[in-house]
Order: C-alpha cells, then sequence, then structure tokens
C-alpha cells in the first residue's frame, strides 16, 4: 500500500513538470479599442414574439390528413345507438359558448391585419415583429451614438435612455443577453445591434420621430436601406 501511494505522488508531480506554463492574457488591441471607442453607435432591434403558433407547411398538413384517414380506415365502428347521445340544453349553450370564445380568441387574423394598421400590435399574429421608426423621412431601428470611456454610461444605460426617450417610458422591453448579435463596421465608426423582447406598453413617438410599425422580417428587410436591410434577412427569426 506505501509503495502505491508513493507511485501516485511520483505521477501527479511528474504530470505537474510536464504541464505547459500559463500565458499571461493577451492586452487588448488598443487599436481596435481606440477604433469603436468614441465612435460607435448602439442599435435596438426589439421583437415582438408570435402570439399564435404559425401555420403548418403543406407537408405536415398532408402528412396528418393521411393518418386521420388511416386511422379511421383501421378503427372499429360502433352502432350509432351506443354512440350518439341526445345533447342536453346546458352541454349545447356550452358548446356554443365555447364555439364563440374559440373565433374571437383564437382568431389568426387581428385588428391591424383588417384595417392595414402597422402601427398595431395586433398584426401579422403568427409573425415575429419588429419595432422600427420614422425620422427624418426614413425608416430605421432606433439607435443612438455613444462613446466609450470610464464616465460614459454603459450601454445598457444609454440604449435604454435612448428607447425611453424614443418610444415612450411606458414600454417594456428584455434584454436577450449581454452580448450584441451583430455590427456593422463603416470606416471609423460600427453599429452594434442588441436584441430586445417587446413585454408590455405602447410605443410613444417622442421628438423628432415621425411615426413608428411594427414590421416583419420581410418588410423591415424592404423599408432598411443597404446593409441593414441585409442584415435584418439574417438576424430576423423564424429560428426553425
Amino acid at each position: 500500500q506505501l509503495s502505491d501511494t508513493l507511485l501516485r505522488r511520483a505521477v501527479v508531480m511528474h504530470m505537474r513538470f510536464l504541464r505547459p506554463p500559463r500565458r499571461a492574457a493577451a492586452p487588448p488591441n488598443a487599436n481596435l479599442t481606440r477604433r469603436y471607442a468614441s465612435s460607435a453607435r448602439l442599435a435596438a432591434l426589439v421583437e415582438r414574439i408570435p402570439v399564435v403558433t404559425p401555420e403548418l407547411p403543406a407537408w405536415k398538413r398532408e402528412s396528418l390528413e393521411l393518418r386521420e384517414r388511416l386511422a379511421a380506415h383501421l378503427s372499429k365502428v360502433y352502432p350509432e345507438q351506443l354512440t350518439v347521445a341526445q345533447e342536453g340544453p346546458d352541454r349545447r349553450q356550452a358548446r356554443l359558448r365555447a364555439a364563440a370564445i374559440i373565433e374571437s380568441e383564437g382568431a389568426r387574423e387581428g385588428e391591424g391585419d383588417r384595417t392595414g394598421d402597422e402601427t398595431s400590435l395586433d398584426r401579422k399574429l403568427a409573425h415575429r415583429l419588429y419595432l422600427v421608426l420614422r425620422e427624418g423621412g426614413a425608416w430605421r431601428l432606433p439607435q443612438v451614438d455613444w462613446s466609450g470611456g470610464a464616465e460614459a454610461p454603459t450601454v445598457r444605460q444609454c440604449l435604454g435612455e435612448h428607447l425611453s426617450a424614443s418610444c415612450g417610458a411606458s414600454l417594456q422591453l428584455h434584454w436577450v443577453g449581454n452580448a450584441p448579435l451583430a455590427h456593422l463596421p463603416a470606416g471609423e465608426a460600427a453599429t452594434f445591434f442588441w436584441r430586445l423582447q417587446y413585454v408590455a406598453g405602447e410605443v410613444e413617438p417622442g421628438a423628432g420621430a415621425e411615426g413608428h410599425a411594427w414590421l416583419t422580417k420581410e418588410e423591415l428587410a424592404e423599408r432598411l436601406d443597404g446593409e441593414e436591410g441585409a442584415l435584418a434577412r439574417e438576424v430576423c427569426g423564424p429560428f426553425d
């Protein structure tokens, strides 16, 4: 037993000598830090998640119909006097009430779809919607300049204050992660995009904003210009 203990200790000491020395963390790239420290721009991709489940694809519907036909073909048929029951007034009233609730609350088309109101959240219920503001005659995501430094506010503080000022203080949002989802370099400047999810509240455009809209991925890519439109096609859902 003593020899086994000594052998294990010898193996441990040997492995320690063979272990490569730890390297000190590489210092940050000073050029990269200076490049974006005073010329960064923060943009918010505010997302409303789907309210209802999306439509099934054609192949999925065909598969389900085939399974239902096969199950009906293989099922045993009992006489109607054993399976059909008289529906009483209470049960009939409950059935009609449930059907009315499903028709009114479970509709796949919202009021915004019927009226064509893009400012309404009650539209495109099965799709993800994204918030855009109209400023200076152009559509753009909510965004603000940010200068880094010891005295500068954090990214969340800076972008959060801008969202409250440009979209209304009642808008409640949830930050998805602590890192930007993408960035677009442009010479000495760069725009960093952060994903936020809509929780509650109404959008109240602030000074300088001519209006707002909740758009689907395809609509957003068409409204945004240049690289931002191409980026929207990549980072926006659905995420199947």
